[in-house]
């Protein structure tokens, strides 16, 4: 994104070629509620079981003597009749098992009884408990089924940026992609005219925009390379040579000329000064940086890197880069958070933010550059 005053950056715009979508998100809920009807099928189980060991502990009783066998046998049958009473819900097995103690227990007091009704508790008490098994191991796949649904809409929702760069070969007027790996170049489209570019980036929306000899905002398709006019800047304002996105749909703007930081309406191309950089900028290119929440600029008089105040337009100097710069492009890559750079020569750069180290990725096919912008997202007639 720069010139010789140059920006490189993305941008988002409204209303401009909404290029590319991302994967949608994936569900929940259909797991969950799966998971609760599989619970509560294995209730109905616990109470049959229940059933069965009342009954048995009924025949135990009768063996021993009409008196304890009529207490055993109608107490037990109530004990029964609450736990299928609450079978459906989640507290059946206490239910259940505090029915059985009390009937079978507590009113229980003849000896002989003993072993057949033990026998029946014990019936009662493990099928219930085979059941309970099966209802969590149907929670347990409902919520298997939640994972899978929140796994999918992560992975849908994050599509990386690909490895490349676009740049406008002011010589041969041919947009082209770059490789950020080893800077390996290919021409994609040849623009339809002799207008100089000076800055390049991309929108939020990825919308491919261009300073238009530092003066008024195009829009290119990156596919075709057809050039739709957007409006000039308005107010005076040239040597607008470094263009980058904001977090919205519009644009940011150094214009070393006037020196100052604008915000570019994407609608009408219309800017409005935020405020003087307090810098003398020559040539130089600006991109935006979400983690700074503002820009990064290299002013190419002073091969200084800066940061700028998106509120109030003030450049403040980083770093000093080892590097000395002609002209300026600069673009922060949303997909690995590497700043890269072109000049007065054919080499794309990193630059490190941090101790000022300008290093060579490659040699494009340039003789000079001026501008660069990265994608927010996959274009699908460029590829990978």
């Amino acid at each position: 994104m720069g010139h010789k005053n140059v920006l490189g950056g993305c941008v988002v715009l409204a209303g401009a070629l909404a290029l590319f979508g991302c994967g949608d998100d994936g569900g929940t809920s259909e797991g969950s509620s799966q998971s609760g009807n599989s619970g509560s099928d294995t209730g109905t189980t616990e109470t049959t079981a229940t059933s069965q060991g009342s009954n048995s502990s009924t025949e135990a009783t009768t063996d021993n003597s009409g008196t304890a066998s009529e207490s055993m046998s109608g107490t037990m049958t109530e004990g029964t009749t609450e736990g299928t009473t609450t079978a459906a819900t989640a507290t059946t097995e206490t239910t259940m098992t505090t029915g059985e103690t009390t009937g079978g227990m507590t009113t229980m007091g003849v000896t002989g009884a003993t072993t057949e009704d033990t026998e029946g508790m014990t019936m009662g008490t493990t099928e219930g408990t085979t059941g309970g098994t099966e209802g969590t191991t149907g929670d347990t796949e409902g919520t298997t089924g939640d994972t899978d649904g929140t796994t999918g809409g992560t992975t849908g929702g994050n599509i990386e940026p690909p490895e490349w760069l676009l740049s406008i070969n002011n010589q041969t007027r041919y947009l082209q992609k770059v490789s950020i790996i080893d800077a390996t170049t290919e021409d994609l489209c040849k623009l339809p005219n002799g207008t100089s570019y000076p800055s390049l980036t991309f929108a939020r929306s990825n919308v491919l925009y261009a300073s238009a000899g530092g003066t008024a905002l195009d829009i290119i398709d990156p596919c075709t390379c057809d050039v739709t006019p957007v409006g000039p800047y308005g107010g005076g304002i040239s040597g607008v040579n470094g263009i980058t996105s904001d977090q919205s749909v519009d644009l940011y703007g150094v214009a070393s000329t006037n020196d100052v930081t604008i915000a570019i309406d994407t609608m009408s191309g219309v800017a409005t000064v935020v405020g003087a950089l307090g810098v003398n900028f020559g040539t130089g290119g600006a991109t935006w940086s979400d983690a700074l929440k503002g820009l990064y600029a290299i002013n190419g008089s002073t091969d200084y890197l800066y940061t700028v105040d998106p509120k109030s337009g003030k450049a403040t100097p980083l770093v000093k880069l080892n590097f000395n710069f002609g002209t300026v492009g600069i673009e922060l890559h949303p997909g690995n958070g590497t700043i890269y750079a072109c000049s007065s020569g054919p080499d794309l750069y990193t630059v490190d933010q941090k101790n000022g180290n300008v290093k060579s990725v490659g040699k494009m096919a340039q003789t000079t550059c001026s501008n660069l912008a990265a994608p927010y997202k996959p274009v699908e007639c460029i590829g990978d």
